[in-house]
């Protein structure tokens, strides 16, 4: 037991004998002994050494707590000691550059996958014929797709009704809408269903860039579109695209990649 402990101790047993000597006038219910009073004594100091800091029965420092214990989301994180750098070994060949290259050549980046491409420099060949329909190429048996003509807005439609299903630029964007028809030139009703799951739409603009074609909630969405065509009847469907804001639009070849890899190509404006 430290000095300030031990004064504690005897400060209360003092105490207790003081309240045991003064007679009725201030505990007039209680009659304690000398044993009596110094257990008295010796609880109420175990009591005060649980609130004295830094002794071995005594408070404790809350960072030193496993609050896990208590609440499992306050557990503390381990702090991860970085790991040594790998270093090579003395026999480990190191390969010079390739012949021609300067010695400090940055390595080549992996190309962008086309999830990832969304307008980017990319010349194509667009003298190849296709081999099939834009309506065959998007899964339409017997419909005829033809396209008809373009727009740009920064929102789409322009009556925006429905703002749930409406299209809207990003910042310093705008809206390229492309029109095609649908129609069915035979005498049978057509069932007119397309999947962007099996195929992807891309654009080249201006003969150089490249664009993504965007899935949309629109009910007109070529590129998920379900209705029934009936003999004779067309309907008006779009494919939207994204471009900078103020960009003039001179080409447009229409790009529409099968699941194969095949990639027709068709020349629309």
């Amino acid at each position: 037991m430290n000095k300030k402990v031990r004064s504690i101790t005897y400060i209360l047993a003092a105490a207790a004998s003081a309240f045991a000597l003064s007679g009725c006038s201030l505990v007039p219910s209680l009659n304690l002994t000398d044993e009596q009073s110094n257990l008295i004594a010796e609880y109420a100091a175990g009591k005060l050494i649980e609130y004295v800091k830094g002794h071995p029965g005594g408070l404790m420092t809350l960072e030193d707590v496993d609050r896990a214990d208590v609440n499992p989301g306050m557990k503390k994180e381990e702090e991860v000691q970085p790991e040594p750098p790998v270093m090579p070994e003395e026999n480990t060949e190191v390969l010079p550059p390739p012949e021609g290259a300067p010695e400090d050549a940055p390595a080549e980046m992996p190309e962008p996958s086309d999830d990832e491409e969304a307008l980017v420099d990319a010349p194509a060949d667009v003298s190849a014929e296709p081999t099939m329909t834009i309506a065959e190429a998007l899964g339409i048996e017997g419909a005829v797709i033809s396209y008809d003509h373009y727009e740009t807005a920064s929102s789409y439609p322009d009556n925006g009704i429905d703002l749930a299903f409406s299209m809207k630029a990003a910042e310093g964007k705008q809206l390229l809408i492309t029109h095609f028809e649908l129609s069915n030139p035979t005498d049978q009703d057509i069932e007119a269903h397309t999947a962007s799951a099996d195929f992807k739409v891309r654009l080249l603009l201006n003969g150089t860039d490249k664009i993504r074609g965007d899935i949309t909630f629109l009910d007109n969405d070529l590129m998920n579109y379900r209705g029934l065509l009936t003999p004779g009847s067309s309907v008006d469907t779009v494919l939207v695209f994204e471009i900078p804001e103020g960009q003039e639009v001179s080409s447009m070849a229409l790009m529409i990649v099968g699941n194969d890899g095949e990639t027709q190509t068709y020349t629309i404006m």
